[in-house]
């Protein structure tokens, strides 16, 4: 057994007594559109897509609007001859050049809390970070999934995706819209190690093999696919 197998193994088995995700158990999966705006080949790969798979969760999973650490799981479709779908989890953090790192941190509401990557994407030898914000406007206090899933019942969830390279402050990147929600039977796996846009890959190395044990441990751990 390696040190990641030995890193990675509480994962297995949080998962299995909790029969969840060890983190953001609690969350809303829902499909949407993604469009870019900035100008074609101006940093990450991003490109417009009607098949967008999301999810919105709560870090911890504490119960009702109580304050958590809020995330944003993004399922963008393969591009043409890519061999899978591009993963992207973001989590409320600052937005600063240290924040982006270390500055996980719960927040009292959805709309305007920003999410971050909190590992930069590596691109054609740059490190990347991407940010995401709510627009839509959410009632009430607090981070309730309940609510986030009665909002899309009326309609669309519109968010800002900005991107930044290295230090540099973040420039628009995407708008994101969640459309409506879907079913629990239907979930999915998110796992950015795994599942990432050709030339891009998570940063540092050894982190990213460490996450990978960890989210194949949890997946086993809870059963899924």
């Amino acid at each position: 057994m390696t040190a990641s197998d030995l890193a990675a193994a509480p994962f297995q088995a949080a998962s299995a007594l909790r029969h969840a995700r060890v983190f953001h158990p609690v969350g809303v999966l829902a499909h949407g559109i993604i469009e870019r705006v900035a100008a074609p080949g101006d940093g990450l790969p991003v490109t417009d897509s009607d098949n967008v798979k999301a999810r919105l969760s709560k870090g911890i999973g504490t119960p009702g609007p109580i304050p958590d650490v809020i995330g944003l799981a993004l399922r963008l479709p393969p591009e043409p001859f890519a061999p899978t779908p591009w993963d992207i989890l973001l989590a409320s953090a600052g937005s600063g050049p240290l924040t982006r790192i270390a500055g996980l941190r719960p927040v009292t509401g959805w709309t305007g809390s920003t999410m971050t990557t909190l590992m930069p994407l590596r691109y054609h030898n740059d490190n990347w970070w991407l940010r995401a914000r709510m627009c839509t406007r959410i009632d009430g206090f607090g981070v309730s999934t309940d609510a986030v899933r009665r909002r899309l019942r009326t309609g669309p969830l519109e968010f800002d995706i900005d991107q930044a390279c290295g230090t540099a402050p973040f420039t628009p990147l995407a708008r994101l819209s969640l459309r409506g929600v879907i079913t629990p039977a239907h979930d999915v796996a998110f796992d950015p190690v795994l599942h990432t846009a050709p030339e891009v890959t998570l940063a540092p190395g050894w982190l990213s093999g460490l996450r990978a044990q960890a989210y194949a441990r949890s997946r086993r751990g809870r059963h899924a696919s």
